[in-house]
């Protein structure tokens, strides 16, 4: 008789939780998708002037609006003294 999961059969080798990923590139690739993000954030904590918005408001679009924010701000908002 085959062990059963929440309703799923449970094979022997199939990964199950807990099992250590499959690849390093399971861990790196969310790091690169974040860091951008970050250094966006960390250039308007550095350098408050902007345009077009405030700052708290281009914190939030670099935060959800993922790659677009991103360019977005550097377009857009970034001042003219940065």
């Amino acid at each position: 008789m085959t062990p059963v999961l929440a309703g799923l059969p449970v094979f022997a080798g199939s990964a199950g939780l807990g099992s250590p990923p499959s690849s390093p590139w399971v861990a790196i690739v969310p790091l690169i998708a974040i860091l951008p993000a970050v250094l966006c954030m960390l250039d308007i904590a550095r350098h408050p002037r902007t345009r077009q918005f405030s700052p708290q408001a281009w914190l939030a679009i670099c935060a959800f609006g993922n790659v677009f924010g991103l360019f977005a701000y550097v377009r857009f908002g970034r001042g003219e003294d940065a």
